[in-house]
């Protein structure tokens, strides 16, 4: 196809190391140096941090409005993390995705079509952390929050036009633009991680026997520790995934960037059908709001939260739509009381290829726990082993999902795991669920008047810690257990792979 043919030109692997040669890289040296695979295996390098050649001759306003803004940000602990910033251009942040194209660029569209992407990404994140400003801190650097944000975006343009008519600009650039992983050295040698690794791999496989036997029980076999309560999507525009990735790509990458009314029906057409077990409150999917300081989870008011993604396989782009939904606990006896506590979800996502069908759902707990394939069986020729590491959990092919029927999923009550993937009608007796943008969690209304976000800066969801904190850091985790941001989750114990690795898909199947 053409668009996946400019991509193929556009495309490379992270600027980190690819996902393959780091797992081959831990492998070998917990086989034969296990004390340095702590030091060495970092998977990225540090970033580049001399100063910006030319960066004594920007406009000296906006430059000293972004420093300002960011030591403002920071202080106050309000800083969006998202996406990564860019080291030495204040106006730019990238994502996994967006860092997988660097380098990889030739055209001089592109290359303004990636650098205006990554400027969008800045300036989204700019504005809600505008947003979230105490007023008195905004006071210090505008007149009122709109005044700020406007500043903020005449000041990005400006920076940007003054830099980009560098000669060197995209040299200087292009090494910059990288997202660490989420995972911390200095945690893994404290907890003397290779010596783990066994133990974490044999608690995982247990886990895996357990859904396994889930998978495999006829569905009407499921036990019900409640009642069964259906949760529906909301009627609306909608739009089929090919129409929408065809229109979208429609730009100098080639790559879908819908704008947020056709990802509003893109989420509407496939919007899932939650099948939850309720046994106790905090079973309720609910939309999340703030109470006092502390984040609640509204029962009464069912919601989803859906952000779109990118991903590639076969160097084609993958498009994705997420969709995340949240209770107010994680409890009950088949819960592991260690994970038990305040705020749990689910993140479910959908994968498309370029001609727009649906070929992969998978899915993870919040936190990046239990990650679940479910492939399109007849795309995958094998699924790839791993040694010592753990292989891909695949438990059941994807269904065929026709017009008029939605994914559903089966969830477990107090633990909160997928038992089942469906394809179903809506009903009609079922509880309807509003749909909403992910990014409103990062800019939420708060009872006191000002608006706050759920995750703190290091993308943690604010009072979601777990026990796990203390007994698995060795994994290299921080403060694993809790829910987490988009972005930030590490979905395994004994590698370092990222829900949002662009070539994900790749490293644990082979496709059609």
């Amino acid at each position: 196809m053409e668009r996946s043919t400019a991509l193929n030109k556009y495309l490379k692997l992270p600027s980190c190391k690819p996902l393959g040669e780091r797992i081959r890289g831990v492998r070998a040296l917990n086989l034969f140096f296990p004390v340095l695979v702590l030091l060495l295996v970092a998977g990225c390098g540090g970033l580049p941090t001399a100063r910006i050649p030319w960066e004594a001759d920007r406009p000296a306003e906006c430059q000293a409005l972004f420093e300002r803004l960011d030591a403002v940000v920071i202080e106050k602990g309000l800083r969006n993390a998202a996406d990564a910033p860019v080291t030495g251009f204040p106006y730019l942040k990238a994502n996994r995705f967006v860092a997988s194209l660097a380098g990889g660029l030739s055209e001089p569209a592109a290359i303004t079509d990636w650098a205006q992407w990554m400027r969008e990404l800045d300036l989204a994140a700019r504005n809600k952390e505008i947003a979230n400003l105490p007023d008195d801190s905004v006071r210090t650097l505008a007149t009122s929050c709109d005044t700020l944000a406007e500043r903020v975006s005449a000041c990005s343009q400006t920076l940007y036009d003054a830099d980009r008519v560098r000669p060197d600009f995209f040299e200087v650039l292009v090494p910059r633009v990288a997202v660490p992983d989420e995972y911390s050295n200095a945690l893994r040698l404290a907890g003397l991680y290779p010596l783990v690794t066994i133990p974490e791999y044999k608690i995982t496989e247990r886990v895996r026997e357990r859904f396994r036997a889930w998978y495999e029980m006829p569905y009407e076999k499921l036990p019900v520790e409640g009642m069964l309560r259906v949760y529906t999507p909301p009627r609306g525009t909608s739009r089929d995934a090919g129409e929408v990735i065809a229109a979208a790509s429609r730009n100098p990458l080639g790559i879908p960037r819908p704008s947020a009314v056709e990802a509003r029906a893109l989420a509407v057409r496939y919007a899932p059908i939650i099948i939850q077990d309720e046994a106790a409150p905090y079973d309720r999917v609910g939309r999340i709001a703030w109470y006092g300081d502390e984040l609640t989870i509204d029962g009464t008011k069912p919601a989803v939260y859906y952000y779109l993604s990118l991903a590639r396989v076969k160097g084609e782009p993958v498009f994705q739509v997420n969709y995340a939904f949240w209770y107010p606990a994680r409890g009950g006896d088949r819960a592991p009381a260690i994970e038990h506590g305040r705020l749990d979800g689910l993140t479910l996502r959908l994968s498309f290829d370029p001609g727009g069908r649906l070929f992969m759902i998978d899915l993870m707990n919040n936190c990046g726990c239990y990650h679940v394939f479910i492939p399109a069986k007849d795309r995958v020729v094998r699924t790839i082993r791993r040694y010592y590491e753990n292989d891909p959990f695949a438990p059941q092919g994807l269904p065929e999902i026709e017009a008029g029927q939605s994914p559903a999923v089966r969830i477990m009550s107090g633990w909160h795991q997928v038992q089942r993937i469906l394809a179903l009608a809506p009903p009609r007796e079922g509880i309807p669920y509003a749909l909403i943008p992910y990014d409103t969690l990062e800019s939420l209304d708060h009872p006191a008047g000002h608006r706050a976000s759920i995750f703190n800066a290091d993308g943690i969801a604010k009072g979601s810690e777990r026990v796990e904190r203390f007994i698995f850091f060795p994994t290299g985790i921080p403060s694993i257990g809790s829910m987490r941001q988009r972005g930030h989750h590490a979905i395994t114990l004994s590698e370092k792979t990222c829900f949002d690795e662009p070539e994900l898909f790749e490293h644990y199947f082979v496709f059609r």
